[in-house]
């Protein structure tokens, strides 16, 4: 069933009313325009396939306001159909830059599922004959997101090569940026399809060294580490160039340059990794101690491994930087040549936890490691951790018993009054005793968190117990009540295993979900009664009511306002929202932190160098603000200090958000972002897992 959009504001307007003033009578131009803008975001949302509210973006299109014909074309790109590819490519002409710019983007998306021929001639024109940088750089980014054959691609890669060359000199910063981006999208999506060719190599080394007019723009540091990548992942990169971007001072490129340490000669990387390790980067140290991880314990690498896990000493002249400490201690759960040394160094960081909740983790990884190499010390040490006030100390605890086979104090934390803890409990006790552990699975059954449930669901499978069956099907029906899209993933997990585990005499209780608000779900249980019954079923889903979307003055409160997460123990993380790009998401972040949502919540996971997620009430991946929000992918890059929405899978935005740590453009195209760090990147860079947000707050355009 298809979302109602044209009713949800100002109902009883039309079309053309629509487009000429916005239907609000006597209101300000101001008003009448934004009141126009909200109903194409409102059509956009609805995602047509036809009648009036495409037809209302069709028309805006053509709409006198540059503002409107902008979003009109990318509303249009958003719905990923090729089919209106041929109302897209009028704005490739349009008058304003915006909407070429828009529209060179919408017609890459609109062949986000298909292949990308219909597009690739179009594209290649423009990034040839525009003259405005920033359309050219839109261009040249489509282009690197389109689908196509080998030869096309090499294509792409010239015409790219190409348009980084303004006469005999480098092209402008911006155009620079996109070309950079789409050689990197092309490249990483094919890779080992370009044959050595020394033209092509030879222009990505002199662009190593590119600066742009402007040398303090942070884009000159973008458009070298994205050659250093392309480079790496075409497999062109040598010794020399990884070297100096290694030895360069602009610290993101050592991150960039190590990853590509892999290939390297057995011969050169004893030194590689000596430079990188003792390099002022934070990220080009991390990106070596995550290799580091995966490489043989040998004397050499288990000594970088003690000096960045050892605890800080009163007088040194350098403090290990916590996210440094933190993966040298995960690592340092194979055992190295000298053990006893890493048994103490483990004792030690262990030693260092207390009740203080703001810096944990150094000993919680510590202590996982420890029951890895040291079960004996671990599991008298156990107690301590398992009791401790933090519940993230807590899950550690339930993974370092499953480690040394403490049964009993699994069973223990699997009553937590946590989730996530009950979760790594359940998980460490399967692995254990495997089905003797089907009683304690079916007593979780009466949670109510996603993440919990789905594990039990996966564990349930081919269970003898009789009554696990009729547990699933009471579940199923208990936490379907509280119609949470957000509830979709575990679900479908009950599902599956009822599936497994039921029968024809369950038809009766699953029929009525044929016409579930959730038309994955539908589909799950048309396909379940046909399995079960060898009769016909058809899904008829009913969807719930969409998330509200903003009013004229709610978009005039957004509109240059941004937001403060204070974290606890210190720290500010201030982000400028992005309203006029991604309208529903940002309105949705805009109100929960208005309402409070964010206060006292965590950032629950971090990834070093990539990102780092946080605004789930239940501190993991599945709990979070219902109900789902559409995707509103747009021209704006994964780039360092970029705010994205969380999703898993399309259109489904549950209200967490997650922070880009460096460049991250494999995100580019399917992921929305609603706003940019402005403020505390280095908070960002000391964010671990576990991170409070004591309070978020909006701060008000400054007049």
């Amino acid at each position: 069933m298809k979302r109602p959009a044209l009713h949800r504001i100002l109902p009883a307007c039309t079309v053309l009313t629509l487009l000429l003033a916005g239907c609000v009578p006597d209101a300000s131009p101001r008003k009448r325009l934004t009141a126009a803008y909200l109903r194409i975001v409102a059509a956009e949302d609805a995602r047509p396939a036809d009648g009036p509210e495409l037809e209302l973006l069709l028309q805006s299109t053509r709409a006198e306001q540059v503002l409107l014909r902008g979003a009109a074309v990318r509303a249009l790109g958003r719905l990923e159909n090729p089919e209106l590819a041929g109302a897209i490519v009028p704005g490739l002409a349009d008058p304003a830059p915006s909407v070429r710019a828009a529209a060179a983007h919408a017609l890459a998306q609109a062949h986000w599922t298909s292949p990308g021929q219909a597009a690739l001639e179009p594209l290649v024109d423009v990034l040839q004959r525009d003259g405005d940088p920033d359309v050219r750089s839109a261009a040249a980014r489509s282009l690197g997101l389109l689908r196509l054959s080998d030869a096309e691609r090499t294509r792409v890669v010239r015409a790219l090569l190409d348009a980084s060359l303004d006469g005999e000199r480098n092209t402008d910063l911006a155009t620079m940026t996109g070309v950079m981006l789409g050689l990197e999208s092309v490249i990483r999506t094919a890779p080992g399809t370009f044959e050595p060719d020394p033209a092509i190599r030879d222009r990505l080394l002199a662009l190593t060294g590119y600066y742009g007019e402007d040398i303090f723009d942070r884009r000159n540091v973008r458009i070298r580490a994205l050659v250093i990548s392309v480079l790496g992942q075409a497999g062109w990169l040598d010794r020399r160039e990884l070297e100096r971007a290694l030895m360069a001072e602009d610290t993101e490129l050592a991150a960039v340059a190590m990853r590509f340490y892999g290939p390297l000669s057995s011969i050169v990387k004893p030194e590689v990794m000596r430079r990188a390790v003792g390099n002022e980067s934070l990220y080009g140290v991390i990106e070596s101690f995550r290799i580091l991880a995966t490489e043989p314990r040998d004397d050499r690498n288990c000594r970088y491994l003690f000096a960045g896990g050892e605890s800080p000493r009163p007088d040194a002249p350098y403090a290990i930087p916590v996210p440094i400490r933190v993966l040298a201690l995960d690592a340092l759960a194979e055992p190295c040549p000298d053990l006893d040394g890493q048994r103490l160094l483990l004792l030690d960081v262990v030693a260092s936890l207390d009740d203080d909740v703001t810096v944990w983790q150094p000993a919680a990884h510590a202590f996982v490691s420890l029951a890895r190499v040291a079960p004996a010390d671990a599991a008298s040490l156990l107690p301590r951790f398992a009791q401790h006030a933090n519940p993230f100390v807590r899950t550690y605890a339930a993974r370092a018993a499953g480690v040394v086979g403490r049964s009993d104090v699994l069973r223990s934390l699997a009553d937590d009054d946590v989730a996530n803890v009950r979760t790594a409990a359940v998980e460490a006790l399967v692995a254990l005793e495997g089905r003797r552990v089907d009683d304690l699975l079916l007593r979780q059954l009466d949670q109510d968190d996603p993440q919990l449930l789905m594990t039990v669901a996966r564990h349930l499978e081919g269970t003898p117990r009789g009554e696990a069956v009729g547990a699933l099907v009471d579940t199923f029906e208990r936490v379907s009540a509280a119609r949470r899209e957000t509830w979709r993933d575990s679900r479908r997990a009950l599902l599956e295993r009822i599936s497994e585990l039921g029968g024809a005499d369950l038809a009766d209780r699953l029929t009525p979900f044929l016409g579930d608000y959730d038309p994955r779900v539908a589909e799950d249980v048309a396909a379940i009664l046909r399995r079960w019954t060898g009769r016909s079923f058809a899904a008829d889903p009913q969807p719930p009511e969409p998330m509200p979307l903003p009013g004229i003055e709610d978009m005039h409160a957004m509109d240059g306002a941004s937001v403060v997460l204070r974290m606890q123990g210190g720290g500010e993380i201030v982000i400028e929202l992005h309203p006029w790009t991604a309208t529903t998401n940002t309105w949705r972040f805009f109100r929960q932190v208005r309402d409070g949502w964010f206060d006292g919540l965590t950032f629950h996971r971090w990834s070093p160098n990539f990102v780092i997620q946080g605004g789930s009430p239940g501190a993991n991946e599945y709990q979070g603000d219902g109900p789902f929000t559409r995707d509103e992918v747009g021209r704006i890059s994964h780039a360092r200090g970029t705010v994205g929405i969380s999703t898993r899978g399309h259109d489904t935005g549950d209200g967490q958000i997650f922070v880009n740590i460096l460049d991250n453009p494999r995100l580019d195209g399917a992921y929305t972002i609603i706003g940019t760090v402005v403020s505390g990147l280095d908070v960002v860079d000391q964010v671990l897992e576990g991170a409070v947000i004591e309070r978020a707050e909006i701060v008000p355009r400054q007049p």
